[in-house]
């Protein structure tokens, strides 16, 4: 029984992060920006849940820790590049590293770059965009924790 629970438990918190993320593409599509009160709410639900994952044993304060590596890191890339990089992206990460754990975020993370790398360079090529061109990051990432979630 607690077997099934636990199955449950993690489907529920890794749909409400692909819902979660999902928001955050179409904001970033639509507005190439996400609400920062969108993000407080979801790192505010992802560190609650976290919280309760330390207090039944299932998570310990340093996995929390390195969960927030690669939000942070995303952070200060966009502080050290003068935003190219945008702030959103890093706090939608630290959500995403809090909802799913280190490794599923840094691979969605990896997925995400790499599909971002082809799109950019198929509009290259096309000359849909150019050098200085910005393309929204959330999709990419929307992604990437797709296929580790389903794959």
């Amino acid at each position: 029984m607690f077997k099934m629970w636990a199955m449950t438990e993690s489907s529920i918190i890794e749909g409400s992060a692909m819902i979660y993320m999902g928001i955050c593409a179409v904001f970033d599509i639509r507005h190439r920006e996400i609400p920062l009160l969108w993000i407080l709410t979801g790192i505010a639900a992802a560190a609650g849940l976290e919280i309760w994952r330390i207090a039944e044993g299932l998570s310990t304060v340093a996995e929390t820790g390195l969960s927030l590596l690669p939000g942070v890191s995303f952070l200060l890339t966009g502080f050290a590049t003068g935003e190219k990089i945008g702030y959103g992206d890093g706090l939608i990460l630290i959500a995403a590293g809090l909802f799913l754990g280190i490794y599923p975020c840094f691979l969605a993370l990896c997925t995400g770059l790499i599909v971002s790398a082809a799109a950019a360079l198929i509009l290259l090529l096309f000359r849909r965009a150019g050098r200085n061109s910005r393309i929204p990051f959330a999709p990419f990432l929307l992604i990437g924790m797709g296929v580790v979630l389903f794959a």
